[in-house]
């Protein structure tokens, strides 16, 4: 049977049964679902081979009719917040989607501030609900635990104030120009950066501020937290010892290939510097415009760029908020 049907709890949170074939793991990924939380501790090999199908799966096994340990569920339901503030559509699934994928997503919501009442209100059209005595118990103890939210209405989603769709679609279809455009020129036999050459990742260069946004939306949106934990890592190094050395790469060439910067595209292709200025002011065009999205104001100049390790450490939104506290003062 290859058709898998998941209940949406949100437009984020979905909630099933065990994908029980290749066919439904292929089903689950065409739905959307980057994520998956697997509480079935009698497959033991499930997560891995969800893993190994392309999803970034957190792993918290528990028995049938059981419950997880608060630190473990505490720690899971982390997780869960991260990957959903990043974008990322997930599916909790226990073996039949009922009592262990009930008892988790009630304490999910709970976490968000709805309570017993208004979570049950939101599971009432899905099968996941918490199914005997112990995992009742569980939910109620940390229902009186984390309290309901009264000081603004509980929000399951977090909405992003500023819709980047736009700005990326059109960021794309530049790079998509340039892609094609670099294809018709000679490389003079050497592999281009990004797939397979790397000559580039060890020199200092800048980005502005679209790719910058683009970057971290895609690192967080792509990577599975462990990836994008050690890849920070490697960018605060890179920053502590003032190395121009990418964080994406670590010697065995580039790891973000698909949504690699501009610069990385044209590098090496001689015939591109003629066209390098029009390419940045195109850039410094969707910047302005991205900037103004966020903040209210137009970029003056184009000096607002960021390293590559400044961009994945995050350094760039604290530069972002001096910006803007420096403008409101001298307004």
């Amino acid at each position: 049977m290859t058709d898998y049907l998941p209940t949406w709890i949100t437009d984020s949170l979905a909630v099933g049964h065990a994908p029980m074939s290749y066919a439904q793991l292929d089903t689950i990924k065409k739905k959307g679902i980057d994520a998956i939380v697997n509480l079935c501790a009698e497959f033991s090999d499930l997560h891995e081979l969800e893993s190994s199908s392309g999803f970034e799966v957190y792993y918290l096994p528990i028995w049938d009719e059981d419950v997880p340990g608060e630190e473990d569920m505490e720690k899971a339901l982390a997780w869960l917040d991260e990957a959903i503030y990043l974008g990322k559509k997930v599916l909790i699934h226990c073996r039949h989607g009922i009592g262990r994928t009930g008892t988790f997503v009630t304490a999910y919501l709970i976490r968000k501030g709805l309570g017993m009442k208004g979570a049950a209100k939101i599971l009432k059209a899905s099968r996941a609900n918490p199914s005997n005595y112990g995992q009742w118990k569980l939910v109620k103890k940390y229902h009186k635990k984390s309290g309901i939210l009264r000081i603004r209405e509980p929000s399951l989603e977090v909405k992003n104030r500023v819709d980047l769709s736009r700005f990326f679609s059109d960021y794309e279809s530049l790079v998509s120009k340039i892609d094609r455009e670099a294809e018709t020129h000679d490389t003079k036999g050497k592999t281009p950066c990004g797939q397979g050459g790397h000559s580039c990742c060890s020199e200092p260069f800048e980005i502005q501020f679209m790719e910058v946004v683009y970057l971290y939306f895609q690192m967080g949106r792509r990577f599975t937290s462990a990836r994008r934990e050690e890849t920070i890592s490697r960018a605060a190094r890179a920053l502590k010892n003032k190395s121009s050395a990418c964080p994406f790469n670590r010697g065995t060439g580039c790891e973000i290939s698909e949504f690699r910067p501009v610069r990385c595209r044209i590098h090496g292709v001689k015939d591109f510097m003629a066209d390098r200025m029009e390419i940045e002011d195109m850039l410094f065009e969707l910047s302005r415009a991205v900037f103004l999205a966020f903040s209210g104001k137009f970029l003056t100049n184009d000096q607002f760029r960021f390293t590559v390790a400044e961009t994945v450490s995050g350094k760039f939104v604290q530069a972002y908020f001096n910006h803007m506290i420096a403008a409101g003062r001298n307004q």
